[in-house]
């Protein structure tokens, strides 16, 4: 939903990148971008999302979007070999499955806020940060980082 309804505007729409947004996969939250002409400011816009996050200011409609996107991808449809191995390898079994749908299908409003003023507040992660591409100037001048 970050993506969809903040993020994208800011990086795509505003600051001229390919593309960007937020995921949450393995057990990390992560922004990306990129193709991107003005990375420090879509560091700025990754801020500005927690903030938009946290603050609540998506309606039902937004949620509900979200989800259908969500489930666009987890009820997509997979080949028994690819189900077997993946029950094989990872222990996921079709009861976990079930129990994963059933809570993403419970998201509401209050617990997306919940969830972005406890994993995403300041003090809340530990963060890096890490632009790969051409040469910057801004951020070569700047002490504060690392330049490889």
């Amino acid at each position: 939903m970050m993506t969809s309804k903040f993020l994208h505007g800011e990086i795509r729409e505003k600051g001229g990148a390919y593309g960007g947004g937020a995921r949450m996969g393995g057990g990390l939250f992560s922004f990306y971008s990129y193709r991107d002409p003005n990375s420090l400011q879509t560091l700025s816009a990754f801020r500005r999302g927690v903030d938009w996050a946290k603050s609540g200011d998506f309606s039902q409609q937004d949620i509900d979007e979200a989800k259908l996107s969500v489930f666009s991808a987890v009820d997509s449809p997979v080949a028994p070999a690819s189900k077997g191995m993946g029950r094989f390898l990872s222990g996921v079994t079709d009861e976990m499955l079930q129990g994963h749908r059933e809570r993403l299908f419970a998201v509401s409003h209050r617990s997306l806020v919940e969830v972005a003023e406890r994993y995403l507040g300041v003090g809340q992660r530990t963060c890096g940060v890490a632009i790969l591409g051409p040469e910057n100037e801004t951020i070569k001048k700047d002490p504060s980082w690392i330049v490889k």
